[in-house]
């Protein structure tokens, strides 16, 4: 303490000292650095270190030989440096390339630039650090320095070793160019990422433009382009992993390149991309998901890895990946310590680091090729979206969120003391409590910091591994549960007929002899060719809970044909197979629609790989307005660039939607009127985006029309929001335009207006029609345009108004009940619906019109219906829905123009009206009301 004094003639300043001491992590290491710091700087120096400023550093010289070493290596200029890299809060990529300018510019020498390099390290190293010790610092604030400063200093690393393999060879260009061959540094693992710890090795792969061609030539000869940047590559990784005096700056690590270790130190981004497509395995594709442009030309390394997304992402759901996953976990916990070892391994050990980064990128792999925003090579970020896009929930979210932080930090703590490549919690009482304090743990009460520490990290590693569990084995664990079920029991017993015919009938099936050859196909998929060991192998798990979900349907002979129809017409892609096994809920959902709904399971067998929009669809959600569905379709659509992909982006989330709607359905969630609202506001928000695109590629190629605008007006079941699940929508395009108007101009010209809002009227069409690989949107009927079929595509507002005033018939002032707008322009569509009305409701109904109303509501019977003594239409058929629907219209059209009430779109509100007016009789109304309902829930 005597020494102590000497630093401060100040009274109050070694009592501050000894506090800061005793509050660092390891008060004798504190002191013992501080003394070396006062005898190699002096007591002037050291008296200059504002108060506010002694408390962290007290804290790095009690935490960190390294970092301590690193700043007394800096003799009397030590304190001035540690107060000048305190106050840099934060350093981006640009300003450290600003900082090793000169280095790159300036240095004779490989051997002066590597010292140049190192010493620029030792420096952010030591402010990096000392920050990190400051309990106000994030770990994502430290990751996001280091990363930079790993950017940095390859990206330095490689002009300069270019520059020197010029200098031998000359400059390497693409053939009959002056352009440079490019060459790009990705960054893989936590590099990639974005997440390097103190001592991580940097993970890379190094690429370049192209095979073709040869170096100019210098002293040394010439090279092809792989010898070039073998040499530059060589260059780097001594440049940044070779141990001097003044130590190293990163060990680079290209075990991650194809082939590993056996590889070509360089490839071109060809040869890459060859390698994948042929040859890459799942864990590469788990490896890619980190990768990232670090140095070199980021734009070069940014095509390459848009090139190589579909390698990494499959189209569509793909859980084989899962279980590829859960193998490569099993073998690295086979390669952990036993014992206390394991507990202590914060990277590899039980609920580690490694658990939360593969249940991410497992979800990531998996779902990525469906959710591009999860291409994220970040694990917070990516844990963020899989939440947002509800593959995880929030809970789970914020427990890995909080367990990462946590780890990360600890793993800093454990490497920051020696720059050690450790990821072990330290040994002993002393050095557990040194470490527990470098994390900020206080005592409290007879609670010492280490007790503190370890009830916390064992509760984060318990957390971690009960949710990796679940993601790995949970699913796994319940399908053995409905396993050994009665039912479920069924399954092992296959080849023996005459007992499983019984079985199948006490288990409910009507038809059990059918429902057994159904298990047969359902065990042995496609018809022509004997099942694969891995269908069986899946099958054996997954089959008994599916025979115990089935008999505990509505309608268990109708799930088992659909679910053995689904087997055959997904053949040998076990990969559908091992979906449902993966989800246990999924599975519920499937077997319900195969029960329950002959209409979604049709769609399905259509198109199996629906079957991942079951685990994507938002069941929290039971109803969404209009405004909502189109928010989140326009979002979807935001995402994607070109017009195909984002007409089956539309078409994807319409089918989402359907089937959130049908499940709530068929789980009594909504009441009928509500479906028929949902489906409806569906189809408005598919017609708005679908019209979005369509505006925008016009606009594109022939300019807007000024003052020019469109709506949409829908009719029918559309105009009257009933829409039910196989609806075609009725649809009238309407415009605005002044005389003589035509567009300002585009890449293929200009257009009139009438002609421009052809091209709107025939593209929206196409975009709702055309069959893509998600099939339609919708069915479109345009015979409720003026004239019908013979009319124009598109009409004027002034030509649509005219045309209802002289020409049209009864039965197009009938379906004009019906129509409100849709989509397109708002204003416009209120002008519509006012013509509508007036033309509707003008006046009543004469006796004949009444006669020409039930004359066509006949010839529909018996024209359309296509009744018989067996059959019966229960739409256009006798005592049908139209009947219910033409004598509610006929009614709103005789009595409307006295009872504005009257002038309702939807049926039921207009019986409702037509009884509250006394038109109709209670008895009346409560008998086609309830006739209605029956009617279209059939």
């Amino acid at each position: 303490m005597n020494q102590l004094r000497k630093i401060s003639s100040s009274r109050t300043r070694p009592q501050k000292i000894r506090t800061a001491i005793e509050n660092s992590p390891s008060p004798s290491l504190a002191e013992n650095h501080l003394l070396r710091l006062f005898e190699i700087s002096g007591t002037k120096a050291v008296g200059k270190i504002p108060a506010t400023d002694l408390p962290a550093l007290v804290r790095l010289l009690g935490s960190s030989s390294y970092l301590s070493d690193v700043l007394l290596r800096h003799g009397k200029d030590c304190c001035e440096l540690f107060l000048r890299q305190i106050k840099i809060i934060q350093k981006r990529v640009s300003e450290h390339l600003a900082d090793l300018e000169p280095a790159v510019k300036h240095s004779h020498s490989l051997e002066d630039f590597c010292a140049a390099l190192r010493r620029h390290k030792q420096r952010e190293y030591l402010r990096i650090g000392a920050r990190d010790l400051m309990p106000s610092v994030t770990m994502e604030e430290t990751v996001r320095e280091l990363t930079a400063l790993a950017d940095a200093s390859l990206d330095a690393a490689y002009r300069f070793c270019r520059a020197e393999v010029e200098k031998d060879y000359g400059p390497l260009y693409l053939p009959g160019t002056e352009k440079p061959n490019r060459f790009v540094i990705l960054g893989m693992g936590k590099l990639g990422g974005g997440e390097l710890n103190f001592s991580s090795d940097v993970d890379v792969i190094f690429l370049y433009e192209s095979d073709e061609g040869e170096s100019a030539g210098g002293p040394k000869g010439k090279k092809t382009p792989r010898e070039f940047f073998a040499e530059v590559g060589k260059r780097i990784i001594q440049a940044m992993g070779q141990v001097t005096e003044d130590g190293f700056v990163f060990r680079i690590d290209l075990r991650l390149r194809p082939l590993g270790a056996n590889g070509p130190l360089v490839q071109s981004v060809s040869s890459a991309m060859l390698y994948y497509e042929s040859w890459g395995q799942c864990w590469e594709r788990a490896a890619l998901i980190k990768a990232r442009a670090v140095a070199g030309d980021k734009a070069l390394g940014a095509n390459f890895l848009k090139e190589i997304e579909p390698f990494i992402y499959r189209r569509y759901l793909d859980y084989t990946t899962v279980d590829e996953l859960r193998h490569m976990k099993t073998r690295i916990e086979n390669e952990l310590l036993t014992g206390e070892g394991k507990e202590r391994n914060i990277k590899l050990g039980y609920g580690g680091i490694r658990e939360i980064e593969f249940f991410t990128q497992a979800l990531q792999l998996v779902n990525g090729g469906y959710e591009s925003k999860l291409r994220n090579p970040g694990t917070l970020p990516a844990l963020a979206e899989l939440a947002r896009h509800k593959f995880i929930s929030p809970d789970v979210r914020d427990k890995l969120t909080e367990a990462y932080r946590f780890l990360r930090q600890a793993e800093h703590k454990v490497q920051i003391v020696q720059e050690a490549h450790a990821h072990s919690i330290p040994h002993g009482t002393d050095a557990e409590q040194a470490y527990a304090r470098r994390l900020g743990y206080k005592r409290n009460g007879k609670q010492t910091e280490r007790e503190l520490f370890w009830r916390d990290y064992r509760r984060q590693t318990k957390i971690v591994r009960g949710i990796f569990d679940r993601l790995f084995y949970g699913a796994q664990k319940e399908m053995e549960t409905k396993g050994t079920s009665a039912t479920g029991s069924i399954w092992h017993d296959l080849d023996n007929q005459d007992l499983i015919t019984k079985e199948l009938a006490n288990a409910g099936f009507a038809d059990p002899a059918k429902a057994y050859q159904n298990l047969l196909a359902v065990r042995d998929g496609e018809v022509y060719a004997p099942p694969s060991q891995k269908r069986l192998k899946i099958m054996r798990n997954l089959g008994p809970a599916l025979i115990a979900e089935i008999a505990k349907s509505s309608d268990p002979d109708r799930a088992l044909l659909n679910l053995s129809r689904f087997s055959q017409r997904i053949g040998g892609r076990t990969g559908f197979l091992t979906l449902l096994a993966e989800n246990p809920e999924t599975m519920r959902l499937l077997i319900t629609l195969f029960a329950d709904s002959q209409f979604l399971t049709d769609q399905f067998l259509n198109r199996p790989e629906l079957i991942d929009t079951l685990i994507r669809v938002d069941l929290t959600r039971v109803k969404k307005t209009k405004d909502e569905m189109l928010a989140e379709l326009r979002a979807a659509l935001d995402e994607t660039q070109d017009i195909e992909t984002k007409l089956n982006v539309l078409r994807r989330h319409k089918t989402e939607e359907f089937i959130r709607i049908g499940l709530h359905d068929l789980g009594g969630a909504i009441e009928l009127v509500e479906v028929l609202n949902q489906l409806s506001d569906l189809a408005d928000a598919c017609v708005q985006a679908a019209l979005d695109l369509t505006l925008a590629e016009v606009a594109e190629k022939f300019g807007a029309v000024p003052a020019g605008r469109f709506a949409v007006i829908g009719g029918g079941k559309l105009g009257g929001r009933e829409l039910d699940y196989n609806s075609d929508l009725d649809l009238i395009f309407i415009y605005v335009a002044d005389d003589d108007a035509e567009s300002e101009g585009g890449s293929q010209g200009k257009l009139p207006a009438h002609d421009y809002y052809v091209r709107v009227g025939q593209k929206l069409l196409s975009f709702l029609t055309a069959p893509t690989e998600e099939g339609i949107a919708y069915k479109i009927d345009m015979q409720l345009r003026p004239s019908g079929k013979a009319g124009p595509l598109v009409s004027p507002l002034g030509a649509f108004g005219e045309y209802h005033k002289t020409s049209s018939l009864l039965w197009e002032r009938q379906a004009l009940i019906k129509t409100r707008r849709v989509a397109g322009d708002a204003a416009l569509g209120k002008e519509v619906e006012k013509i509508t009305e007036a033309f509707a409701y003008s006046r009543g109904l004469k006796r004949n019109d009444i006669d020409e109303i039930h004359h066509l509501r006949m010839r529909m019977e018996r024209e359309l219906a296509g009744e018989d003594v067996t059959r019966f239409n229960l739409k256009k058929g006798r005592g049908g829905l139209v009947d219910i629907e033409f004598l509610t219209q006929m009614l709103q059209l005789v009595h409307g123009h006295r009872f504005p009430r009257l002038r309702r779109r939807e049926t039921l509100r207009a019986l409702k009206v037509l009884h509250d007016e006394k038109i109709l009789k209670s008895s009346e109304y409560r008998l086609l009301a309830d006739g209605y309902l029956f009617l279209r829930r059939l």
